[in-house]
């Protein structure tokens, strides 16, 4: 195959600086993506567009998102513009290899913790909220423009080169398939952030639920999946497959399974989230559910977080927990009661600088679960902080729990953490 730009050569961008191109990374229906390094060595990311899609609009468009900036570090954004020949590309931040597709998901090439997942179902409500926040609207949210680290839920945003401002109407791009709001596909409304919410929320049902919330027993009786039938399904007579008081469009067992399997193991208040979001949501954009309500639930969710003992399995809380993989009636462990929070104290649990301040910092731990050194059948929540704490018995009597010592963990006793406090369950 003959690429654009071979390997080895220079090009000179707006800001004087030369890239050289080291290697194809990729081919899009926009244009080809290079990795490229600097005079310094820095390898980054070039996206170098096709002929019919290097328009005087586009270009422009690029422009203003290098002037604006990022809308914070998980955007991989236009950094600089390279012209040639009546053609152009941007440079961006490299991706890292650790951080995958949500098509890797679907397909098993990653799996990530159900703690990591919640993670990055935040990450990327934040992330949309961060662009929204200030007046841009993504228009295409999909597959392809989302990469998640297995490890940790860190999530990069890419193919911000179709951001503009809430509203524009003279883009082109109104989205990929599948993920392209009802009203758009119908004609009767243009990419916002109300329809950006919509694909967020399908994206998401795809994250975790591993399939789309439309495609039930309709799609699988369509013999031609054709762009008719594709408008009808997602446009015109849209049927969300768990929709209370519509069953026609309910998932097929042995053919669409995931969808079965992932509905039941979630708790009630996630199902009425996305129940919300593709039914009410479907029609009436404000309706729809937006990133600060995604991010509480998401966090509820990864506080629920519980292991069955047989298997090993994560689970999530419930008062008579039993475990979705083997059975198993779940014995829960000690929880903590903080700000409204209830947080199962895992072996592997830590206390976060969000449980006591709302802020959605999950890096900022602030205790941690360990094991007595001696008594391994005991466990405590050892303190992170340079600040004491104070540990408060049912009985009213008080101690002091210094940096790197350990609260027990005993019903009914209460931890000041100084900024909250939260009870022992």
């Amino acid at each position: 195959m003959i690429y654009a730009l071979p390997n080895g050569q220079k090009l000179l961008s707006k800001h004087r600086i030369t890239y050289k191109v080291v290697r194809f990374i990729a081919s899009g229906g926009q244009g080809e993506v290079y990795e490229v390094e600097d005079k310094n060595g820095q390898r980054l990311a070039l996206k170098w567009y096709f002929k019919h899609s290097a328009t005087k609009y586009q270009q422009k468009l690029i422009e203003r998102l290098i002037e604006r900036g990022a809308p914070d570090s998980r955007f991989l954004w236009p950094l600089d513009i390279i012209m040639k020949d009546g053609l152009f590309g941007y440079v961006m931040r490299l991706r890292p290899p650790m951080y995958k597709g949500i098509v890797d998901l679907m397909k098993r090439r990653a799996e990530p913790t159900f703690s990591a997942l919640c993670m990055a179902g935040i990450n990327l409500s934040d992330g949309y909220q961060s662009l929204h926040s200030q007046g841009l609207c993504y228009r295409d949210i999909s597959f392809g423009n989302l990469f998640f680290d297995p490890a940790n839920g860190d999530v990069l945003i890419c193919d911000n080169d179709n951001v503009t401002v809430n509203r524009d109407t003279e883009s082109a791009t109104n989205g990929t398939p599948r993920f392209i709001a009802p009203e758009i596909i119908t004609g009767k409304k243009s990419p916002s952030t109300e329809t950006d919410l919509y694909s967020m929320a399908v994206l998401l049902f795809y994250m975790f639920m591993l399939h789309h919330p439309l495609e039930g027993a309709v799609e699988a009786n369509i013999k031609c999946f054709d762009a008719k039938a594709m408008e009808k399904i997602y446009g015109h007579e849209p049927i969300f497959i768990w929709d209370p008081n519509n069953d026609k469009n309910r998932p097929i067992p042995g053919y669409q399974d995931n969808a079965i399997i992932f509905w039941r193991m979630y708790p009630p208040y996630l199902r009425d989230m996305f129940i919300q979001a593709f039914t009410k949501g479907l029609r009436d954009v404000n309706a729809r559910i937006v990133e600060k309500e995604w991010k509480d639930a998401f966090v509820n969710l990864k506080n629920s977080i519980l292991y069955c003992q047989g298997c090993g399995k994560e689970n999530f809380f419930n008062k008579k927990p039993v475990c979705w993989s083997c059975g198993a009636a779940i014995s829960p462990p000690p929880r903590l009661n903080i700000k409204g929070q209830l947080v199962m104290l895992n072996h592997n649990s830590s206390i976060f600088a969000h449980h006591l301040h709302g802020n959605f910092d999950f890096t900022t731990a602030v205790g941690k679960l360990s094991q007595h050194p001696s008594q391994p059948s005991k466990w405590g929540l050892t303190n992170s902080t340079k600040d004491n704490w104070t540990f408060i018995k049912a009985n009213g009597d008080t101690s002091v729990i210094e940096t790197g010592k350990t609260a027990p963990l005993i019903s009914g006793a209460k931890i000041n953490f100084g900024p909250a406090e939260g009870t022992i369950e």
